[in-house]
């Protein structure tokens, strides 16, 4: 029986682990940054951030770049476990 093939995605969740929404990809487009996303676990749907969009909330960027930093200074841990375990199940066929 062939292996199910799992797309990459980035998963945000409820604090009891449910599915909100999750992206799998990024474009640029017109201007704007559209994610490839699903939400709540079904509907697939384009979702679209215009500058200005952002520049509306930039206030909520400024206020908790704190926590924005302290969330990306986790990623280079993050990405090195990924990859060693994307390795050890390429390796485990």
């Amino acid at each position: 029986m062939a292996a199910k093939l799992v797309k990459p995605s980035i998963m945000a969740r409820t604090e009891d682990g449910s599915p909100v929404v999750e992206v799998f990809a990024f474009e640029y487009k017109d201007g704007k940054l559209v994610m490839d996303c699903k939400a709540l676990g079904s509907m697939r749907m384009d979702v679209i951030i215009a500058p200005e969009d952002l520049a509306k909330g930039w206030s909520i960027v400024k206020k908790d770049r704190g926590a924005l930093m302290q969330f990306a200074k986790r990623l280079p841990k993050a990405l090195r476990a990924q990859k060693k375990e994307s390795g050890q199940s390429e390796s485990g066929k």
